[in-house]
């Protein structure tokens, strides 16, 4: 493969590969430059250019198929498999160990919300451990993939809505002990919500992007938010990836009343 001729390599999801290019080049070139990938990953059959930043509340990438016919692959994770539609669904394989991250935290009296599930890469494996988990995303499609997702892995213990979290939150009876919020651009916007349906020591993840390193924002957001409902709060900060040239991916591990 030329040096330089794909942006920081490529995503695996299924037997899908994901490329992102450097400079203009002819369909021929970039066919020849994905010869390798297919080369050196058998399973691998269809292949899609990310043309574009992830669009939307309902976070639908922007993506051209260069190689092959469909674009749902089944993909495994963290004990668990994953139909994903990689055009219209988010999902992102380089948050692998960040969810076995949350997921070995979880107890197994839990009460878990999944305030934008997506495909289910949180939800379905923490279902294996939680009393309980409710599982929010504004995408029909991906709720739908959700569906088949919980029969796959004999899940019986996930509630599932689709809709706006916000509005959907406010309706639930539950108290959780632990929420989870994976919208890097937009979660924060939800908070006050999400603060209100937390039990005593619950324990919220915030993941924001964050520029240059500076978190003093979104943790003074945090706190005011927080701070509305609980006296004592503690926030770690985990990296989750970068996602763009001095743009990262963090986890705030907000932990109420400690």
């Amino acid at each position: 493969m030329e040096k330089g001729r794909l942006n920081k390599g490529f995503d695996i999801i299924g037997n899908i590969a994901i490329v992102k290019f450097d400079g203009r080049l002819s369909k021929k070139e970039k066919l020849t430059s994905i010869n390798e990938i297919l080369k050196r990953n058998k399973n691998v059959n269809t292949v899609f250019e990310k043309v574009g930043m992830t669009q939307g509340e309902e976070r639908i990438p922007k993506l051209r198929k260069l190689i092959g016919e469909k674009g749902v692959a089944l993909h495994r994770e963290n004990g668990c498999s994953f139909y994903v539609d990689v055009k219209n669904v988010y999902f992102s394989p380089r948050m692998g160990s960040e969810r076995l991250r949350i997921i070995e935290k979880v107890k197994k009296d839990e009460k878990v919300l999944d305030m934008f599930c997506g495909v289910g890469p949180f939800a379905v494996p923490i279902a294996k451990k939680a009393s309980k988990v409710v599982a929010i995303d504004i995408n029909k499609n991906a709720i739908n993939l959700l569906k088949k997702n919980i029969k796959l892995n004999k899940i019986s213990n996930i509630e599932f809505y689709c809709g706006d979290s916000s509005k959907i939150v406010k309706k639930l009876g539950d108290k959780f002990d632990r929420v989870i919020m994976n919208f890097p651009l937009y979660a924060y916007k939800f908070l006050e919500e999400a603060v209100k349906k937390c039990s005593d020591s619950a324990v919220i993840h915030l993941y924001s992007f964050i520029k240059d390193g500076n978190t003093d924002t979104i943790k003074k957001e945090i706190i005011k938010e927080c701070s509305k409902q609980f006296k004592k709060i503690k926030i770690e900060e985990h990296k989750a990836g970068e996602v763009a040239p001095f743009l990262e991916r963090t986890c705030f591990d907000i932990y109420l009343n400690n």
